[in-house]
């Protein structure tokens, strides 16, 4: 019998972060080497940054046919607020839908919160100043879903423009994880406990955490753009994703949750060919073509 011993990525990730990234890096490259390039049109720039904060890089995709090209997905990358970038190919595989700014935001152990919210909060009323606010989308999966959750408080906080839509793809949302699927078994493979409250510990304000860091922790979740939440029912952030979902409901905010049995996290990333990652990647594409049409 062999034994496969090596460290996993997020061992790695918890001892050192730069290395955590690298194996990152070289898994997604081994995972879409046999993918054909992007067919549309890729630009780089730089948008100013809110108030004294720095430029945030971004990416803008835009398919060869967009099927609502007067409207704007802003797209933010998954990772745990440690890894990842706007380089991502979720953002391009929506872009079909309509043009996707995928913004590179500051993660932690560097800039802890609220320094990513507050780098979306840039795309949106810089976009928005060209663009109808009210065709803008923002989302993201994992912690891209988290802080589109955190952005969209901060966007209302500020008296910022009026949104679509929020697309929460199985949000990282609560720093805490005290709920029956926050104490599940997981396997090391996949996004567990000990990785999540690691990373929580580099991102969240040492002061404690705020809504703009964890979107769980606001009392208020009223005038907030409409909200589909998604999630696998063997993931850790479930419980915390059904209730945001509900307290999004009760707070008045029209809200679509999606739970898809036997799922883990990340799970319509990984095996986009399962068919449960076909129906799961199917309700998303449809739940944004509603919202933006």
């Amino acid at each position: 019998m062999i034994v496969n011993d090596q460290p996993s990525m997020f061992d790695i990730l918890q001892s050192d972060i730069g290395a955590g990234r690298a194996a990152f890096a070289t898994m997604m490259a081994e995972m879409t080497k046999d993918l054909p390039p992007f067919d549309g049109q890729r630009d780089e720039y730089h948008i100013p940054g809110l108030d004294d904060d720095p430029e945030v890089a971004v990416i803008e995709y835009r398919a060869r046919d967009v099927l609502y090209p007067d409207c704007t997905i802003i797209w933010l990358h998954g990772g745990g607020y440690l890894i990842g970038s706007a380089e991502d190919l979720s953002a391009q595989s929506y872009s079909s839908l309509a043009p996707v700014v995928s913004v590179d935001y500051r993660m932690a152990p560097e800039h802890r919160a609220p320094a990513a919210a507050r780098d979306a909060c840039a795309a949106i009323e810089r976009i928005s100043r060209n663009r109808n606010p009210r065709k803008i989308a923002i989302g993201g999966p994992s912690a891209g879903g988290g802080l589109a959750a955190s952005a969209a408080l901060l966007n209302r906080d500020r008296g910022g423009p009026e949104l679509a839509f929020q697309l929460l793809i199985f949000p990282m949302l609560d720093n805490l994880h005290d709920t029956p699927s926050g104490h599940m078994d997981i396997p090391s493979s996949t996004w567990t406990r000990e990785i999540s409250m690691f990373a929580w510990s580099l991102y969240a304000e040492e002061a404690g955490a705020s809504p703009y860091a964890a979107a769980a922790r606001a009392e208020d979740l009223s005038s907030l753009p409409p909200a589909y939440v998604m999630s696998g029912d063997l993931d850790l952030f479930l419980d915390e994703d059904v209730q945001y979902a509900n307290r999004l409901r009760s707070a008045g905010v029209p809200v679509e949750l999606a739970i898809y049995p036997g799922a883990p996290h990340g799970f319509n990333g990984f095996a986009p060919q399962a068919q449960v990652s076909q129906r799961a990647n199917a309700s998303i594409r449809l739940a944004l073509e509603h919202a933006l049409k």
